[in-house]
């Protein structure tokens, strides 16, 4: 049902619902913006600027949050071992690749270092772990692994194995040396309790051990938190929590830190990195990322649509239309269909259909019927209304707007003209 247009302006148009250029102008646009995001932002913008800050802060300060870094202060951090080596004149150098601790270990001279490794992450590949243990034992230095895999322990030293994680009631208690390493009888006890951040990162619980000498076994254990092989040139520590911050005050753990990693004036403190991963000698191709049952299972799903599509789909037939059970207002309908195109942008659509309904309602008010010509409404509406054809052919017929100000100039064109004809 078409209902004529009728409007003083702007703002007549828009009270009548019939279309109306939304969004007012552009300050006012920026502000409603604003009200509706503005809280968004400035919260986005603070938390920024206070994540930069730490940054930066962090890393003015020289200061890590890595577990066991040697600059870490925090309580899984080493850095209060690490500064009274180097009070006691042990020149401390940390590493975070293979290929950096191999050449420091070359430029200290033969004999004069210790090695410690940690890789929490089992970055070390097999090949790499014998590689650092071949260079250590050919320049005479010192190897202390802390709670190394069981494959790399194996590269280390053959005379000691992994015997696997201890059991939750031996973790939480002194632990006594129970052997004759002058290191662990210094020491008297371990305090093993594990500290957060500090481990591997699939099980964080101490590691025990077994080699040529076993020390700080648990009750009624074999293997014990410390092992080395019969040269004490590789020591493995089964919990590394010993040359923490929180712990090393406790108990004995800093007579064995000290005396393990102070004997040498120099201390290479090693951490395994993503350095150490070797690059692959190709990029991986699609095929090669892509899981294996990725194919089967997309045939098969293929397949089952297939077949769902055959035996749902053959079962209906053609749309049938149905009249709604509702009865719309016509003001609402020109109001919807008004802001859908304002919506879409689709000036040129309803500018039609404002013309379209113009020339339906002249062709009535003219008595031309309401399938009649255009040119001939045209030319009618000029003889009666006394304006150019030419001029009523543009407005009813080529005109098309490019934006909602002239589509709004058109509007209240067709309504003059309406005015015109309408019957007096």
């Amino acid at each position: 049902m078409n209902a004529p247009v009728r409007t003083s302006g702007g703002a007549a148009a828009a009270e009548a619902g019939v279309f109306r250029a939304g969004g007012g102008t552009g300050p006012e646009r920026a502000g409603a913006w604003w009200r509706k995001h503005g809280l968004w932002v400035v919260a986005g913008a603070a938390l920024a600027a206070v994540t930069v800050a730490g940054l930066l802060a962090a890393s003015l300060g020289g200061r890590s949050t890595q577990p066991l870094s040697i600059t870490n202060p925090a309580p899984d951090g080493a850095q209060a071992a690490a500064s009274v080596l180097r009070g006691q004149g042990v020149t401390v150098t940390a590493t975070d690749s293979l290929e950096s601790t191999l050449k420091a270990l070359s430029a200290n001279g033969t004999g004069a270092t210790t090695v410690l490794v940690y890789d929490p992450m089992s970055l070390l590949q097999p090949g790499q772990a014998a590689r650092l243990a071949g260079s250590a034992q050919k320049s005479g230095a010192a190897l202390v692994a802390l709670a190394p895999g069981p494959l790399a322990v194996q590269k280390l030293s053959p005379e000691i194995s992994a015997a696997g994680t201890a059991p939750a009631a031996a973790a939480g208690s002194p632990v006594a040396a129970g052997c004759s390493n002058p290191d662990a009888v210094a020491a008297g006890a371990l305090d093993v309790r594990r500290v957060d951040g500090i481990g591997a990162a699939g099980n964080p619980s101490p590691l025990l051990y077994r080699g040529a000498v076993t020390c700080f076994a648990p009750a009624g254990g074999t293997a014990g938190f410390m092992a080395a092989d019969s040269s004490g040139g590789v020591t493995v520590v089964g919990t590394p929590a010993v040359v923490s911050n929180e712990r090393l005050a406790s108990q004995g753990n800093a007579a064995l830190a000290f005396r393990l990693l102070g004997s040498r004036p120099h201390l290479l403190w090693y951490t395994a990195s993503l350095k150490d991963v070797p690059a692959a000698s190709h990029p991986p191709t699609l095929a090669e990322l892509t899981p294996r049952w990725i194919f089967p299972a997309s045939a098969w799903l293929l397949l089952v649509a297939v077949i769902g599509m055959l035996w749902r789909g053959r079962r209906h037939g053609p749309l049938v239309a149905e009249p709604l059970p509702v009865v719309v207002k016509a003001s609402e309908t020109v109001a919807g269909r008004a802001r859908m195109y304002q919506d879409a942008h689709a000036q040129d659509t309803a500018a039609a259909a404002l013309q379209r309904a113009t020339l339906t309602r002249l062709a009535q008010r003219l008595r031309l019927g309401s399938n009649a010509d255009p040119s001939a409404v045209v030319e009618a509406a000029a003889a009666h209304t006394g304006r150019p054809e030419q001029q009523l052919e543009a407005l009813l017929l080529t005109d098309i707007p490019f934006n909602d100000k002239q589509l709004l100039t058109m509007a209240a064109q067709l309504a003059a003209l309406e005015e015109e004809v309408a019957p007096r």
